[in-house]
């Protein structure tokens, strides 16, 4: 199948907009005040060390976003290096991500939205992952910039009127304690590390916008690097507040952001970080609806979905694009298990930074003189730790988490191996299973007949028990031949062709 045509306008701030719509997530919300208990004071450490392990992953992402610009950003990156049920793998991963992080955005936004309307919590996720699963065919653009700016002059107010609360009360004298800063010690800084991962991980999503950027060999790492330096400097700088304005040990009865907001601000704060927590589930909901949407459409170029989505003409397939994650998304959002499904995206996601690692690796050995306009530094040293760090993260996580993940990675098995086989030997397979349970079913009938078996049907039954199973039989019969007929057919048209 021939390439995807992508129209290209996205330019440098766009770019930027996008990856920190994909980081500013819901994320940081729910997952801050767990992370804080994990490392204490700490928690700032975690968090930088956090930007840190992601920009060298995200090196990979320059490097391989800025040479190979094509829909389905890091399945397409896998593809390219190894092939196979490797690269299937990669995508398929990263598209459980992105489902998650749907189903997160859209329980976190529940939760906040129930601040100024008290509503069924399963019912507003539901409505509203059916409202952007349309919204996100039309396209976002304005509101992906809105709720940026919204999220980012948020935490700036709070910061600023934060770190004067600070001076005022000498809260930086305690954070500066030793003692105190780490309880823990570095084995809790090192789960914090993990369990915030989820938080950065979404400037990445700018890698699916590629194709559409006016020039993704420049423009993309700037995008990449710009934004994840922003991120790790506001992410550190709103965890420095709260744990030198808040005391660790009270058991809060509202989340930590809104208590930290209304102590520093009042009543208006509370308000300001509710808007910020609705526009923080808005931006995971916009950018992972079309990080889901390429990575579906790449999966269906090569075969794994039905070749409809991969037509950008095809309406069906625009809407099937998003359709496919949106309805596993509702089913994980309605339970409201919000840390349990974070730790699924975290899951899919550092199983994906491996991946990416790994293939710069591969395509850096194997084509030597390929055009790279952007080289990852210290290679191969940075693709090697992205690796190793990536698997040391996953002994953090939670074990239910990492069976489901697993269980996934089972199912992935499964799939691709079925795609393997292909259609037509599936289908005559289908024939072969139905065409054997015709003739099953068949001698059982003749066997009641003649006594020879007798099956727990009542007496008063029994012509139309035996009625009903010649009807089952006969219907396997033509199901079978059907599927068979139909085989040989393809046969004879391919035969017919080859001599035209």
């Amino acid at each position: 199948m021939s390439e995807i045509e992508i129209k290209r306008g996205i330019g440098l701030s766009y770019g930027i907009i996008l990856a920190l719509n994909g980081a500013f997530g819901i994320e940081f919300f729910v997952l801050l005040e767990h992370s804080t208990f994990l490392a204490g004071p700490a928690v700032v450490l975690s968090l930088f060390l956090c930007g840190v392990i992601t920009m060298i992953t995200l090196f990979s992402y320059c490097e391989l976003g800025a040479s190979i610009s094509r829909v389905g950003g890091e399945y397409t990156f896998a593809k390219v290096a190894f092939g196979g049920f490797t690269s299937f793998l990669t995508g398929w991963m990263r598209w459980l991500s992105s489902v998650a992080t749907i189903a997160l955005a859209a329980a976190g936004f529940a939760q906040f939205f129930a601040y100024f309307f008290p509503a069924n919590a399963s019912l507003v996720s539901i409505l509203l992952v059916v409202i952007f699963t349309f919204v996100s065919v039309r396209g976002t653009k304005e509101i992906d910039i809105i709720t940026v700016m919204t999220f980012i002059l948020v935490f700036a107010l709070l910061v600023a009127l934060g770190l004067q609360k600070v001076l005022e009360t000498g809260g930086l004298q305690n954070f500066m304690s030793l003692q105190s800063f780490m309880p823990k010690g570095i084995p809790g800084v090192l789960a914090s590390i993990m369990y915030s991962f989820s938080m950065f991980v979404g400037a990445r999503a700018v890698v699916a916008g590629s194709p559409q950027m006016r020039d993704p060999k420049r423009d993309l790492p700037r995008a990449i690097l710009s934004s994840i330096a922003i991120i790790t400097v506001l992410y550190c700088s709103v965890a420095f507040i709260v744990v030198s304005t808040t005391p660790l040990d009270q058991n809060l009865t509202q989340p930590l952001l809104t208590y930290v907001a209304e102590n520093i601000m009042g009543p208006f704060g509370g308000l300001l970080m509710t808007i910020a927590g609705l526009s923080a589930a808005l931006m995971s909901l916009t950018t992972t609806m079309m990080v889901q949407r390429s990575i579906i459409r790449g999966l269906s170029r090569d075969g794994y979905f039905p070749g409809v989505i991969a037509s950008s003409e095809s309406k069906v397939g625009r809407y099937l694009s998003v359709g496919i994650g949106s309805i596993i998304a509702i089913l994980l959002s309605v339970t409201g298990l919000i840390v349990f499904i974070g730790y699924i995206a975290s899951f899919a996601s550092l199983m994906v930074f491996a991946l990416v690692n790994l293939s710069l690796i591969k395509i850096r050995r194997d084509r030597p003189r390929m055009d790279r306009p952007f080289k990852a530094p210290l290679y191969p040293y940075t693709p090697m730790a992205g690796v190793v760090l990536t698997i040391l993260l996953l002994l953090f996580i939670e074990r239910s988490a990492l069976l489901l993940g697993l269980e996934f990675i089972i199912i992935a098995i499964i799939i691709y191996h079925l795609k393997m086989v292909g259609y037509h030997r599936l289908r005559l397979a289908v024939g072969g299973v139905n065409l054997g349970i015709s003739g099953i079913t068949a001698l059982i009938t003749y066997m009641f007949r003649e006594g020879t078996i007798s099956l727990p049907v009542p007496e008063n039954f029994k012509e139309e028990a035996l009625i009903l199973v010649i009807v089952v039989s006969l219907i396997f019969l033509m199901a079978g031949i059907l599927n068979i007929i139909s085989r040989k057919r393809k046969e004879v048209q391919l035969g017919d062709a080859s001599f035209t």
